[in-house]
C-alpha cells in the first residue's frame, strides 16, 4: 500500500483547517474531564458505580488503546482537553490569533537537559504502580485530573508551547511511541518548498494561526512520534505543504530509534504489560495478596 494524501479532498480539508469541529468536541471533552472530578469527588465512593471510574479507565481507555491509538495514533492528542485551559489562558484567546498578539505569562523555554520523556516514563510509573488504587477509588482519580490539569494550566503560564503534554504527561510518551505504528501520518509534501520558506509559519506562527504548540518543525517530521496533530500548521502553511497521509501500518518502525529514553519506555510499557499479566490474570494468589495490600 503505498501513501495516499487525505488532505487531497476539499471536504476533508476543510473540516480540519476549520476551527469549530474542533473546538466543539475539545469543549465537550474539557465538560467531561470536569465532570469525572466532580463526581469522584462527591458522587458514590463505589468505584464501578461512579461516572469518573467508569467513563475515564473503562470507557475511554477501552477506546483509546483499541480504536484511537491504532488508527489515528496521537489523534487523541488533537481534542485532549487537558491542556486546553491553559493554553486558552497562554494565547489569551480561543480561537484563531490576534495579528501581532504575544504570549500571556513567562513564556520560558523549557530546560534543555528535560527535553526528553524520562519524567513522561516517571509520571507513568507511579500511576502504574497505585493503579488498582486509581482504578477502584474515584476520589483518587478526581485527584490525579485535577492535578494533571492544575499542573498542565501551571506549565502554561511559566514555559512556552505545550510543556505539559510534551514532557510531562503520562498518557503521552505511550502514546508517541504506538503511533509510530498508525497508518496516518502528518508529513509536508515538499521539503524544497519548506527549504525556501523564510518566515516558517507552521513553526513560529501567523494571523492564520498559532506556531506548532509541540515545539516541531514539519519540515524536519520522520515519524509520529512528537506530532500531536493539533493541525495548526495545516492552517498556517502559506503554500499548501502539509498533508495528511494514510500509509502502511508500521510504517514508522522501518528505522528504530536510537534514543536511550524511547527505548527505556518500550521496556516499561513491555514490562507492565507482563506484570499486569501475571498480577491479574495469573493463577500466582500471593503476586494478588502483594498487590493489594500496596493498594
Amino acid at each position: 500500500m503505498s501513501h495516499f494524501e487525505l488532505t487531497r479532498s476539499a471536504y476533508f480539508k476543510a473540516a480540519l483547517t476549520s476551527r469549530y469541529p474542533q473546538l466543539l468536541i475539545l469543549v465537550l471533552m474539557l465538560a467531561g474531564f470536569l465532570f469525572a472530578i466532580t463526581a469522584g469527588v462527591l458522587g458514590t465512593p463505589v468505584g464501578n458505580s461512579n461516572f469518573s471510574i467508569v467513563f475515564i479507565w473503562i470507557a475511554w481507555w477501552a477506546v483509546l488503546i483499541l480504536v484511537a491509538v491504532p488508527l489515528l495514533g496521537r489523534g487523541w492528542c488533537a481534542v485532549c482537553p487537558v491542556p486546553l485551559p491553559g493554553e486558552w489562558l497562554q494565547r489569551g484567546a480561543v480561537l484563531g490569533p490576534a495579528v501581532g498578539h504575544k504570549p500571556h505569562g513567562l513564556n520560558l523555554r523549557w530546560p534543555r537537559a528535560l527535553r526528553n520523556i524520562w519524567l513522561q516514563s516517571v509520571m507513568f510509573l507511579l500511576l502504574a504502580l497505585f493503579s488498582i488504587l486509581l482504578l477502584t477509588t474515584p476520589l483518587v482519580t478526581a485527584i490525579v485530573l485535577s492535578g494533571m490539569l492544575a499542573t498542565a494550566i501551571g506549565l502554561s503560564l511559566v514555559f512556552e508551547r505545550r510543556a505539559f503534554c510534551r514532557y510531562l504527561c503520562p498518557v503521552g510518551g505511550f502514546l508517541g511511541l504506538y503511533s509510530q505504528a498508525a497508518p496516518i501520518e502528518l508529513r509536508i509534501k515538499d521539503k524544497a518548498l519548506c527549504a525556501a520558506c523564510a518566515v516558517k509559519p507552521c513553526y513560529n506562527g501567523s494571523a492564520a494561526g498559532y506556531g506548532c504548540p509541540w515545539d516541531v518543525f514539519p519540515g524536519g517530521l520522520k515519524k509520529n512520534s512528537y506530532c500531536g496533530l493539533c493541525l495548526e500548521c495545516i492552517r498556517t502553511c502559506p503554500q499548501d505543504n502539509i498533508a495528511i497521509n494514510l500509509r502502511p501500518f508500521a510504517a514508522d518502525l522501518a528505522s528504530p530509534s536510537a534514543r536511550l529514553d524511547e527505548s527505556f519506555k518500550s521496556f516499561v510499557m513491555l514490562g507492565s504489560a507482563m506484570i499486569y499479566s501475571a498480577v491479574l490474570l495469573g493463577p500466582w494468589g500471593n503476586l494478588k495478596d502483594a498487590a493489594y495490600r500496596i493498594g
